[in-house]
């Protein structure tokens, strides 16, 4: 006999919780930064505590005026720069196995991220998670727009109420959203934000991908 569940659906987030690419991105910012002549983030903690949506306000945050440079050229480099290094990227830790764990609850699952729909679909099949996942939800360019947009629109297609999905994320975009189309949502402290921060939205946070099916 299937278990009852809170959720009939988990939504997850890609960059920062599913995929560890936090340091990655670090790294990657701290380049463009000595390229042109600014100066690099001291320690990895200095980019979870600022890093922030619109990803606009992020470069804003590391001292970008786009005075000279505009905001979409910048981005671009980081999106091409972030393609060439992303095979490196690691799941985070649990990751393969809580998606499993929820499968076998009978819960749906769906991935929702802001990244361009042919990227975010050849980063999934690198990994081998397609299985997983009910769609695979990309957004319509690369920039981090739209995904409030692309939840509402599947849980409207799916016939899930949102009080019956649980968002799983690792920033307090995540967790906008979530609360915005209604839906419960976790957040992982080990991604794209610090744990101070998280803790300040009031979200119930998790440590590990692990406690995921356990929320079910």
């Amino acid at each position: 006999m299937q278990r009852l569940r809170n959720y009939d659906l988990v939504i997850w987030d890609w960059n920062g919780t599913l995929l560890d690419d936090t340091e990655m991105c670090y790294r990657i910012a701290n380049e463009m930064l000595v390229e042109r002549g600014m100066s690099p983030l001291p320690q990895l903690e200095d980019y979870r505590s600022i890093f922030t949506f619109p990803v606009i306000d992020y470069y804003r945050r590391m001292g970008y005026t786009f005075e000279t440079e505009p905001f979409e050229d910048i981005s671009r480099q980081f999106v091409s720069v972030y393609a060439e290094r992303f095979p490196a990227c690691p799941l985070q830790t649990c990751a393969e196995e809580a998606l499993c764990a929820v499968l076998e609850t009978g819960a749906r699952q769906v991935l929702l991220s802001a990244t361009g729909q042919d990227k975010l679909d050849d980063q999934v099949r690198h990994f081998g998670l397609n299985r997983y996942f009910d769609r695979v939800i990309g957004g319509s360019n690369n920039l981090a727009h739209g995904k409030a947009d692309y939840a509402v629109d599947f849980l409207n297609e799916s016939g899930v109420s949102p009080a019956r999905a649980l968002f799983v994320g690792d920033t307090d975009h995540d967790f906008e959203i979530a609360s915005s189309i209604g839906c419960a949502s976790a957040l992982l402290v080990s991604g794209h934000q610090t744990k101070e921060h998280l803790a300040s939205l009031g979200a119930t946070l998790i440590e590990s991908l692990c406690e995921v099916p356990g929320l079910l």
